[in-house]
C-alpha cells in the first residue's frame, strides 16, 4: 500500500480524484461557479492543461477542473454564450456519430462568429509517413516512433496501429481517426463556415492559441467559425 503523506491534498490522489468525479459529474450546481460566471471561452476535455481564461471540462475531475461532465450527454453551457471552444486530443476517443454530435453542441453553444479550434492526430500525416517508409524513405520518421519497437523489431504498419488503435480495450482509447477533409464534410453540414488548416498556435483567435506544445508533431489543427 502506498504511504500516504500529509503534506499532499488528499484530493490529489489518483483514487480520490476518482470519487469526486463519480459524485460531481453532471451536476448542475458547478455551473455556478464564481470563477467561470462570466468567461465565454470553453476547453473541452483539458486534462490537466487547464487555462485561466477558459472554463475547464473534463470527464475526468482534479482539483483545477471547472466542471466535471460527460460530453456525451451534450456541453451544460446556453446556446450563443461561448467566444470560442478547444478542443484538443479528445475527438478521436469517439466514435464517429458521438463525436459528430459533440460538434453540433459546439456549434450550438458558440456565439455568431465565435471560433472552434480542432485538434486530433493526423491520420493522414501517419499513412503518409507509412507508403513513404516503405518505399525506403529513410527520412520519413513517425512521431514517437523510437518507443514503439516490439522485441527490438520494427514496421511501419506499427506506429499506424498505435495511433488508430491506441488503448482500444479501455474506456479512453481510440475510436476513431481523422483527416483534414473528413472534418471539413462534418462542420460544413453543422453549418460552421470557412474550415481551415491551421499551425501549431496559429489562428484567428489568440486567446485559443493553447495547444499543447508535446502534441506537436502527430497533430492536425483545425479551425472553423460559426
Amino acid at each position: 500500500m502506498r504511504k500516504v503523506s500529509w503534506r499532499r491534498p488528499m484530493a490529489s490522489y489518483a483514487k480520490v480524484e476518482t470519487l469526486i468525479g463519480g459524485i460531481i459529474r453532471g451536476r448542475p450546481s458547478q455551473l455556478r461557479k464564481k470563477r467561470i460566471r462570466n468567461l465565454q471561452y470553453l476547453d473541452i476535455g483539458c486534462g490537466r492543461n487547464v487555462h485561466e481564461k477558459f472554463i475547464n471540462l473534463d470527464y475526468l475531475w482534479h482539483a483545477r477542473v471547472d466542471v466535471c461532465w460527460d460530453i456525451k450527454q451534450g456541453i451544460p453551457f446556453p446556446k450563443s454564450s461561448m467566444k470560442g471552444v478547444f478542443i484538443e486530443h479528445c475527438l478521436e476517443h469517439f466514435s464517429l456519430s458521438v463525436a459528430f454530435a459533440v460538434l453540433k453542441e459546439c456549434w450550438r453553444v458558440l456565439a455568431p462568429g465565435g471560433l472552434l479550434r480542432i485538434i486530433v492526430p493526423d491520420a493522414e500525416l501517419y499513412l503518409e509517413l507509412y507508403h513513404r517508409q516503405r518505399r525506403g524513405d529513410e527520412n520519413a520518421l513517425f512521431p514517437f516512433q523510437k518507443s514503439e519497437s516490439f522485441n527490438d523489431m520494427f514496421s511501419p504498419i506499427m506506429s499506424v496501429n498505435r495511433v488508430f488503435y491506441q488503448d482500444r480495450d479501455s474506456p479512453s482509447g481510440h475510436r476513431f481517426m481523422y483527416d483534414f477533409q473528413l472534418l471539413k464534410l462534418l462542420l460544413d453540414r453543422l453549418g460552421f463556415e470557412s474550415a481551415c488548416k491551421v499551425n501549431f498556435r496559429e489562428g484567428r483567435d489568440p486567446i485559443l492559441l493553447i495547444d499543447s506544445e508535446s502534441r506537436q508533431s502527430e497533430s492536425l489543427y483545425v479551425e472553423a467559425a460559426k
